[in-house]
């Protein structure tokens, strides 16, 4: 599926509870996605747009 929501530290597919979407807050520009278990580790993500790197 093209528009597919993948978790952007670990690639996985986002779907069920506790995922949540939101834009960088650097650049504002790129939606990061966040499964559960990156969330609650507290796993390093890089946003595409502008290469800002967050918990």
């Amino acid at each position: 599926m093209q528009n597919e929501k993948i978790c952007s530290s670990c690639g996985i597919r986002l779907t069920g509870n506790g995922i949540t979407f939101f834009k960088c807050p650097n650049c504002g520009q790129y939606e990061v996605g966040r499964c559960y278990n990156c969330r609650d580790q507290s796993v390093k993500y890089v946003c595409k747009k502008c290469g800002f790197t967050g918990p």
